[in-house]
């Protein structure tokens, strides 16, 4: 294949030539107006107008021209190829994307990257919600993340890098946002719009600096920073929307669930519980005091909400300082009703006050300070009653059995709410009342702030460079809480005059109050930690040096004291880290790390512990013997790496720091009674049997990569990665109770686990012309673990051990669909066992005997399905730019995901008899009139039936999906863009009955949203 010979233009009879096209950025791929356009050494240049075009006459001796513009690099074009004119892209000289990638304690080159680091755009970050992490399915390869809740301030998703590769408490990523450790609530809250540079540290390579903090990987956020210009920028974008739940699960009315009920209770040989009287006058609607039919859902919950957000940020500097300065403010509402029985609002508001200040400047030649800080304020108030909680009520509550409130007396000051006699004891609970009795008003507030001093040491020899900094992080807590007790009222009579008005008499069932009761919470932490670091890089000729030593020790305190002892004392790390990088020739490549990281967790011996990680590299597209393909393959590198990390997040509770203390309690009673009057005895008692050789968990990580980059146009990187986890950290759970430690038996690093998948991204960028510019680009995720060794009771039956599966897996009994008639039932294994309420009969559930022994029990339950965490993760998506128009896309997508189903069933839970109905429930099971055994519910019982609601693959679902996540129309004029966007506007998915991505359970929480949104954007 012989390589394509550049493209000459045609010239005038004096040798000048012309050149025309447009200036963009590569941030954005937006116009740039006043880029200079010049020939160095002449007088020849001109400037791009609004829309960044220009037009320019080359002398004949020129050999090249340069383009430059303050803020951006500057770029250099040789005449010959004159198609590399038509449209030239400036980098962003404060952003140095294009060339680099953060990794730990630094940044490398991307060239010469051996490490599994994905970089991710700022702009791929973009959402509707005030939560940076529901962005991240399907936008970062390597990231598994689900979305469980659409509830404002409270819809982050959860993440996990590479899968899970841990049963105990340590599963998320480290988080670091400018050389702060950080935590989930805080990195939700960063603006898009306030990131410079988004980095996921995958492999060993990446994340052994981070020594016994890195196994679960590491994220690295990095702000803003100012720049060397002459006008200052100024960015502002106002965001309105609407928001809708996308699937909420339909409860029956109160007509059907009459019926049903009734059909309940004759199916199981008992006679009807309403009476057709209460059924027709419920039709007829006479009265909605004596025949109720309340729609709690609809009582409880709008259809929609609006919410709006705002960004301002400005960007300059000059020679010897620069500054970024950015304000964000998030007003979200949650899809809650105003009560009419109540005086206040007991809708969720969740306003975010989020400010950025980043500061650097020249103290000397060589010296440079910077000081960034970031201010996130969040205000909550909601219900005083968790939404969760009222989304149960509202789906679980019987729409017929009494109203939601009662008329009152003259003289009441109060509002009578309605109920009626429990079936088992007690008064059913009033979802309305809970919705009005109270409300709560919460404050978080997460500071940090950034003192980074770099002292250039080049007068010692040259790439030598030395870095201080100083962190802190405050979070603190403050809560208020206010409601009352509603005043209950009961119906128990009622009158029709001749005229057909109705009167009533009730009764009061309870002492309500008509005051606000106060209760108050509070909570917080500070840490300050200390870093110092060298660094040297130099090239000598063919040979790319590189080495980094780094110091870093971290204190943590409780800004609240406890009466735990534990609490008050400091958590604390310490540790060393270190990197050598060597490449020759921009060919090979090599890179060693190694972690020396110490807690103070641990006991003396076992507190700290070395991690290194080596890996390689070769750039085939650098060989010489590429020349040929060059043009068509620009890039072809090959890479691999290994190495040791460790997790040291034992326990999420400090209750259980330091395991390795054996912990008394003192004054404890005994169960021995001593004397005449049968005294009871006390005294210290073992609590935590404590092991000496507790320490973190371990993993061993290999990454092979390879990374192809095509007619400078699409880049691929694929990843191969295998994990083995050891040393995870569990309570012992074979030893009998004939021990003598039920309840305090003593934890160890016992724990295995392998995890292995793949990871691919793709991205195609081409601009066709200046008006036409195409951007795709995909990601796929699979990761795949699997226990391999735990410490479990010994079993009879190999299946009954989790060992061997994934850790999310199901455990559930075998369902073989319903049983078709009496006779089937004889032939059957007796499952008389869980025939505690009702006998078995034709319709109810019939389940595999997997051991054989005739008998239907817990012992037949088994490890089964896919896990309930998704294994794979997908998406895709689209982005074109004409002229001022622009429109993208993206398409989000799950896949090896079970959904179990469990507390939906009808009429009554497993404590208590009289709950709602489920609409499909009511349209889809078993009857005698439909005797269809694969119905997708068995015969209905009026009470719990412990038979048929036992966990089972009858209730389990294939949790796959495709979403189309986002999707964005605008247009740009002049300084000014408008955009029209949406969130989660179609699903895809087998499941039905609430949305997927929500996963196990029964749906009855606070719903994923739709939303809808109109944007301003405006440049300066």
């Amino acid at each position: 294949m012989s390589r394509r010979s550049p493209v000459s233009a045609p010239k005038a009879p004096n040798g000048e030539l012309t050149v025309a096209g447009t200036v963009i950025s590569s941030a954005d791929n937006q116009p740039i107006v006043g880029a200079n356009i010049y020939v160095e050494g002449t007088n020849v240049g001109t400037t791009t107008d609004a829309g960044g075009n220009y037009k320019l006459t080359v002398p004949a001796s020129a050999k090249t021209v340069t383009v430059s513009f303050l803020g951006y690099d500057t770029k250099k074009i040789s005449v010959r190829d004159i198609h590399l004119f038509k449209l030239i892209t400036l980098a962003d000289a404060s952003n140095k994307l294009e060339d680099v990638v953060v990794v730990g304690f630094g940044v490398q080159k991307k060239e010469s990257l051996v490490g599994a680091v994905q970089s991710v755009k700022p702009s791929d970050l973009q959402t509707s919600s005030s939560n940076l992490s529901t962005s991240f399915s399907g936008k970062i390869a390597g990231v598994i993340a689900v979305q469980k809740s659409g509830e404002p301030g409270a819809d982050g998703a959860n993440f996990w890098i590479r899968g899970i590769s841990t049963f105990g408490s340590g599963q998320s990523p480290l988080l670091i946002l400018d050389g702060v450790e950080i935590t989930n609530q805080m990195l939700n809250n960063i603006p898009p719009e306030t990131i410079e540079s988004f980095s996921v540290l995958k492999d060993a390579t990446a994340t052994a600096l981070y020594g016994s903090r890195g196994a679960n990987g590491v994220m690295i956020i990095t702000t803003k920073n100012g720049r060397d210009s002459e006008k200052m920028t100024i960015n502002l974008r106002a965001e309105f929307g609407a928001s809708a739940p996308t699937r909420v699960p339909k409860v029956a009315d109160g007509i059907t669930y009459m019926e049903t009920f009734n059909e309940a209770r004759t199916t199981r040989g008992e006679k009807p519980y309403y009476s057709n009287e209460k059924i027709m006058g419920t039709k007829l609607g006479l009265d909605p005091y004596v025949y109720p039919n309340v729609d709690w859902y609809d009582m409880l919950f709008k259809d929609c909400t609006f919410n709006q957000n705002f960004n301002f940020n400005m960007t300059g500097g000059a020679k010897k300082i620069d500054y970024f300065l950015n304000a964000s403010v998030y007003n979200e509402n949650g899809i809650m009703r105003k009560p009419e029985a109540s005086k206040f609002d007991t809708n969720i508001n969740a306003q975010k006050y989020l400010f950025q200040a980043n500061v650097s400047a020249d103290a000397t030649k060589t010296t440079r300070v910077s000081l960034k800080m970031n201010t996130q304020l969040h205000y909550r108030h909601a219900p005083i009653q968790s939404v969760s909680d009222l989304f149960a009520y509202a789906m679980t509550g019987m729409p017929c059995e009494f109203p939601a409130t009662l008329p009152g007396e003259e003289s009441d000051t109060f509002v009578r709410f309605g109920t009626n006699n429990a079936w088992n004891s007690g008064f059913f609970t009033n979802p309305y009342a809970q919705l009005c009795r109270g409300y709560g008003d919460q404050f978080r507030g997460h500071f940090t702030s950034a003192l980074t001093v770099n002292q250039n040491l080049d007068f010692i020899t040259k790439g030598l460079s030395a870095t201080g900094m100083a962190t802190f992080y405050n979070r603190v807590y403050s809560a208020v809480y206010r409601s009352f007790t509603p005043f209950m009222y009961q119906l128990t009579d009622y009158n029709i005059d001749e005229a057909g008005n109705y009167s009533y008499t009730s009764n009061s069932t309870n002492t309500g109050t008509t005051y606000l009761g106060t209760t108050r919470g509070k909570d917080g932490y500070r840490e300050l930690a200390f870093q110092a670091k060298i660094d040297y890089a130099r090239t000598f000729g063919k040979h790319d040096v590189g080495a980094t030593i780094v110091y870093m020790q971290k204190e943590r305190n409780m800004n609240i004291s406890d009466e735990q002892e534990y609490a008050a004392l400091p958590y604390r790390q310490q540790g060393l880290a270190g990197r050598v990088t060597y490449g020759f020739d921009k060919r090979y490549l090599f890179e060693a790390n190694f972690g020396y990281n110490g807690s103070e967790n641990f006991a003396a011996g076992k507190r700290f512990g070395f991690f290194p990680s080596v890996a390689v590299g070769w750039v085939i597209s650098n060989e010489p013997f590429w020349k040929g393909i060059k043009e068509q393959v620009n890039l072809f590198k090959l890479r691999a790496s290994y190495g040791l990390v460790g997790n040291d997040v034992i326990s999420k509770d400090y209750a259980d720091r330091f395991p390795y203390l054996t912990t008394v309690d003192m004054g404890q009673g005994y169960d021995v009674y001593i004397g005449n009057n049968f005294e009871r005895k006390y005294g210290p008692i073992l609590s935590v049997y404590g092991n000496p050789n507790a320490t973190w968990e371990e993993s061993r990580k290999l990454d092979i990569g390879v990374e192809i980059g095509l007619f400078d146009s699409l880049n691929i990187i694929f990843d191969w990665f295998k994990e083995k986890r050891s040393g995870i950290f569990m309570q012992r759970t074979s030893l009998p109770s004939t021990f003598g430690m039920s309840g305090i038996t003593p934890w160890a690093n016992i724990g295995k686990v392998d995890n292995s998948g793949v990871d691919i991204s793709v991205d195609y960028n081409k601009a066709f012309s200046k008006d036409l510019i195409l951007s795709l680009r995909g990601t796929f995720t699979y990761a795949h673990n699997e226990i391999v060794e735990m410490d479990e009771p010994k079993y009879k039956w190999a299946y009954q051990y989790k060992a061997g599966h994934p850790i999310n897996s199901i455990q559930c009994l075998i369902a073989e669909g319903l049983f078709r008639d009496e006779e089937e039932i004889a032939s059957s294994p007796s499952q008389d066992i869980y025939a505690t309420t009702y006998p078995i009969r034709p319709g109810d559930v019939k389940y595999r005997d997997l051991n054989d022994d005739k008998i239907i029990d817990d012992n037949d339950m088994c490890w089964t399905g896919n896990p309930t965490v998704p294994e794979i993760i997908y998406g895709f998506g689209f982005s074109l730019k004409y002229k001022g128009f622009d429109c993208s896309a993206f398409f989000q997508g799950q896949g090896k995901v079970s959904i179990l189903m469990y507390n939906y069933h009808p009429f009554a839970t497993a404590a208590t008899p009289g709950s709602g109905l489920m609409q499909w429930i009511a349209d889809e099971h078993w009857s005698e009139d439909d005797p269809n055994p694969k119905a997708l519910y068995p015969r209905l019982s009026p009470l719990w039936n412990n038979n048929n609601t036992k966990a089972s693959t009858l209730y389990v679902r294939n949790g796959k999906m495709l979403r189309l996540k986002t999707a964005e129309i605008g247009y740009t004029y002049k300084k000014m863009r408008v955009y029209v966007s949406g969130t989660n506007l179609l699903t895809f998915a087998p499941f039905k009955y609430w949305d997927p991505e929500k996963g196990s359970g029964n749906g009855l929480g606070y719903p994923l949203q739709r939303t809808y949104n109109l944007g301003f954007q405006f440049n300066f």
